[in-house]
């Protein structure tokens, strides 16, 4: 019998996890050779997530960190502790449809290539999409397929893309020691974008998986402004990954194009220099980073 295990991290999530664990519970299973178990790794929440998880959820087995690991690492521990034909790595603030293991799981056992497969995302309980698939521009800034945008069919195909958006993702776990997991050097943003970005390399495919539905209910409108604290983060990881991924000289060419035509605010450049220049370890291995001028 294969199995096919959910996880969920979990920080101070007491507002969204009920839902979450909810939608997961729903979740359609295409045949019984296939079992699902769901797992929640809490970073030391200090609200009362573990006891709503405890109370209405006593079947989901739960590792409980005595501080923040991060997305990366949290995700990491359940997947070495947990070997499993499958892995769903899903938000605490995300809903799953019905089918959306089903349509995952299809899509692994119809392509022994796929490595990751990513959903079809909105934004909450809206008819507007969040993603469908994402790519990666030459100086490592991500974008996401069809955001924006109202769902009219226009995303109905299957299709390979750079990499896939972490709030509802599915990993072959065959996979997953071959890739090394997700990079615990990432604590927030780009710990996808570097493992698609392997599977890639290595001859697998990332592919969007439109039947694959969820929504995500994140505390920000659609159309805000992104904090000083995102940027910081989104950055940092950026740069870090465009370190370890990305053509030194194609990068610093998109970078400063991206810096002079687009970041006008002073404040906004010494906030990227300050991203680059913070990382000590990484700038000693890659002095490359240095030599940006923008």
């Amino acid at each position: 019998m294969q199995t096919f295990t959910l996880i969920y991290v979990t920080y101070n999530s007491c507002e969204t996890i009920f839902d979450a664990l909810s939608s997961a519970k729903s979740l359609r299973l295409p045949n019984d050779q296939l079992s699902m178990r769901i797992v929640v790794v809490d970073n030391n929440s200090q609200d009362s997530t573990l006891s709503i998880i405890m109370q209405h959820f006593p079947e989901v087995l739960i590792f409980a960190n005595k501080r923040n690991l991060g997305f990366a690492a949290a995700n990491t521990l359940a997947m070495r502790r947990l070997p499993s034909d499958y892995f769903g790595l899903v938000n605490a603030d995300v809903r799953l449809d019905s089918n959306w293991l089903a349509a995952l799981w299809e899509a692994f056992e119809a392509d022994p290539k796929l490595a990751v497969a990513g959903s079809k995302i909105f934004f909450s309980d809206t008819n507007v999409l969040q993603h469908a698939g994402a790519m990666i521009r030459p100086n490592g800034l991500t974008y996401h397929l069809g955001v924006g945008e109202n769902d009219e069919g226009q995303h109905e195909q299957v299709i390979d893309v750079d990499y896939v958006m972490g709030a509802a993702l599915a990993l072959r776990g065959s996979l997953a020691e071959r890739l090394g997991y997700l990079n615990t050097q990432y604590f927030m943003y780009f710990e996808e974008t570097e493992l698609c970005a392997k599977a890639r390399a290595a001859g697998y495919r990332v592919c969007y998986i439109p039947k694959a539905i969820a929504r995500h209910y994140e505390r920000h409108s659609l159309s805000g402004t992104p904090s000083t604290k995102y940027l910081w983060r989104y950055h940092r990881s950026r740069y870090r990954f465009a370190a370890r991924n990305l053509d030194p000289h194609t990068f610093c060419e998109a970078e400063r194009a991206w810096i002079n035509q687009y970041i006008p605010d002073p404040k906004y450049r010494l906030l990227l220099r300050a991203a680059r220049f913070s990382q000590v370890r990484l700038w000693l291995r890659h002095p490359w980073l240095l030599t940006l001028r923008a």
